[in-house]
């Protein structure tokens, strides 16, 4: 089948929906899905647009639901925007839903290990789901128990666009064509663009993956769109209301007191959820001292972490220049890697990357050299799996799985040294382990396997570090033209927002220091951008602008919460002709103009903004931007006093 033939039959497929006997729409704010599962225990979670009677009736056949959970065993959460008002007892309050909305959340307890029920959600006595074999879930083993186990890994996914239905419809097809289910599913953040809100995770998550959801536990990771609205620190927002996680161990591991980091079991193996957005991630930190305890009580034999900002990429972020990345390299890698981690999966960088068995690299920047333990490829079919010793060793090696790429938009900056594949297209991993073998497969959106590697634990291993390992590559982005401007984030965060109010000097010029922090610009007018002459689109129009003056400087300030979590900050901008733009007094893009500034600006280039916006990243923007106030400056250029025309209309964007 071609790519084109299978990609528009996803097309078809995920425009029908999930199969038949869906759940009442009508009903169903938010359609039922697992989560929290133990080998006794599991919860049910549904929304409705009004109050119900909520209960859960469950057994061992669609049609022959025997036992019931109702009132104590169910929490119900309410959408109450209006914070005076006190709700009932028992009743708790949603972040952000909307307003009327009822969640709850049915613990089923009671229940026999890795066995499957069905269920189905009431109202009373009226059963609000049909008798679809799909409303199912199925137990953990009993921790320590040796099964075989199939879970999917996906990031960087919540678009609701096309591509992210492709990438789950591809999964799924695969799953079922090889007639071995998900036993799990992590998501390692950025589920729900662009803030995390109710909405999107509504439109962008529950919707999207709903017939996965209804069966499958999804144990997730923030990312840092999640992090826009949800706090690690307080356990507050849409995402903390989306997800019921462990806090006292009740899936096994060490309990953490809060559902930013936490850990669970399954069968032989152990796994470990961190906050790489919003905790302290310094060694001496709440959720660092948690780790460590928590490794040292694990008693399997598979370590496995996720997260949401990788240690290693070059992908839409650069790990050897962000803090967060940087910081788990240092701080958290070390750690984990003594620990005995086996394999660690992250998201946020948009691309698909897998690094050799490797232990070590805590240097910025990465190298490859002394930290390979291993540069074979990792295939079966090839060089052969990577190999560890039997049961929980330190320092022993770990694969790095970058998963960013489960639906927006694919972006790469270079070559991660210690990597092995690193393929930018969309997709996601399935990943098995039975006995002493896990074997992970990328599959992409058109349900290729792209990758395939295999770590097998047996017997004894001693490491060797490599000093001359194999690399890949050298690889930079393409050349553009000198005045073409770059690709803008997909999930970026609008700072400036367009048409925002400036202010601005034109028909004279100020002193040297007008684009610094401190200058005074009382004295200088207020408008709209853009603004302009000749186009019939400027929203302040400098009608005395043509022979009097050839130049144009705006200004606006702008705030930032955490200057250091920030990936890129980049212009958005529409001109004609040529432009310096200042962040904190400092020069960080210049476009059309040849030497000098202000009114020594000399060789100003042609342009025509023909109505179209072009994207220029700030140049080392971290070494200015700052916490809280910054400040924007922007001096526009015509060519000639003569010009007919003039545009300067910018808006400014951040991707953290």
């Amino acid at each position: 089948m071609t790519r084109a033939l299978l990609a528009g039959l996803v097309i078809a497929q995920c425009a029908l929906g999930s199969e038949p006997g869906q759940h009442h729409t009508n009903v169903f704010a938010r359609g039922p899905y697992v989560q929290l599962a133990t080998h006794h225990s599991i919860f049910v979670v549904w929304r409705t647009e009004a109050k119900i009677t909520p209960g859960v009736r469950f057994g061992a056949s669609p049609d022959h639901l025997d036992r019931e959970v109702r009132d104590d065993d169910i929490i119900t959460r309410v959408g109450a925007t209006n914070k005076a008002v006190k709700l009932p007892p028992g009743q708790f309050r949603l972040h952000s839903a909307p307003e009327g909305t009822y969640q709850y959340e049915a613990h089923i307890t009671g229940l026999q290990s890795d066995t499957q029920y069905y269920y189905g959600v009431y109202d009373g006595d009226t059963r609000l789901t049909g008798r679809d074999p799909s409303f199912h879930f199925r137990t953990h083993p009993i921790p320590g128990t040796d099964r075989p186990m199939r879970f999917w890994v996906v990031g960087d996914s919540g678009t609701g666009r096309e591509t992210q239905s492709i990438v789950h419809w591809s999964m799924t097809h695969w799953t079922k064509k090889e007639k071995r289910p998900l036993d799990f599913y992590l998501h390692v953040g950025d589920m729900a663009y662009s803030r995390g809100r109710d909405v999107e995770f509504q439109t962008r998550f529950f919707e999207m993956y709903e017939p996965t959801l209804r069966n499958v536990v999804c144990w997730p990771a923030m990312g840092n769109h999640e992090g826009a609205t949800s706090k690690g620190t307080n356990g507050i927002g849409p995402y903390y209301d989306a997800y019921v996680l462990p806090t006292r161990a009740e899936a096994g591991g060490l309990a953490s007191g809060m559902e930013a980091f936490y850990s669970f079991d399954y069968g032989r193996a152990h796994f470990i959820c961190l906050d790489s957005h919003d905790l302290d991630r310094k060694p001496t930190g709440m959720m660092a001292q948690w780790l460590k305890a928590d490794l040292e009580e694990a008693r399997a034999d598979w370590l496995i972490a996720y997260f949401h900002h990788p240690p290693y990429t070059k992908g839409s972020h650069d790990s050897d220049r962000e803090k967060q990345l940087i910081e788990m390299r240092t701080h958290i890698m070390p750690i984990l890697e003594s620990g005995g981690i086996d394999v660690v999966l992250t998201g946020h960088s948009h691309i698909y990357e897998r690094s050799m068995l490797m232990d070590g690299a805590y240097a910025t920047p990465t190298v490859a050299e002394n930290v390979i333990l291993d540069d074979g490829d990792g295939d079966p079919t090839g060089h052969g799996p990577y190999r560890k010793s039997a049961g929980i060793h330190p320092n022993e090696g770990a694969i790095q799985v970058v998963a960013g790429h489960g639906g927006t938009t694919l972006r790469r900056k270079g070559t991660m040294p210690v990597m092995r594949r690193i393929i930018v297209e969309h997709g996601s991993v399935l990943i098995d382990i039975a006995g002493d073998t896990l074997t992970g497969t990328m599959i992409d959106k058109y349900g290729e396997r792209r990758d395939l590697f295999s770590l097998v634990k047996r017997g004894t291993v001693t490491p060797t570090r490599l000093a001359n390992p194999w690399q890949p590559e050298p690889w930079s982005p393409p050349k553009r033209e000198k005045d073409a401007g770059a690709e803008p984030p997909e999930d970026f965060f609008v700072v400036i927002e367009k048409h925002s109010q400036w202010h601005y000097m034109a028909g004279e010029h100020p002193g040297t220091n007008w684009m610094k922090p401190e200058y005074d610009v009382s004295g200088w007018k207020v408008a709209e951008a853009g603004f302009g002459i000749g186009d019939n689109d400027d929203r302040t129009v400098l009608s005395n602008m043509r022979s009097n003056y050839a130049t144009v400087y705006i200004r606006r300030n702008f705030e930032i919460e955490q200057a250091d979590t920030i990936a890129e900050i980049g212009l958005m901008i529409s001109y004609d002709d040529g432009f310096i733009a200042y962040l904190n007094g400092k020069e960080v893009v210049r476009v059309g103009v040849g030497i000098g500034s202000g009114r020594n600006a000399r060789n100003i280039k042609a342009h025509d903004a023909g109505g179209t916006y072009s994207y220029f990243p700030l140049k080392d923007y971290e070494k200015y931007l700052k916490d809280g106030v910054n400040v924007l400056a922007i001096e526009g250029h015509n060519q000639s006093l003569e010009s007919s025309d003039f545009t300067l209309d910018p808006y400014l964007l951040l991707e953290d």
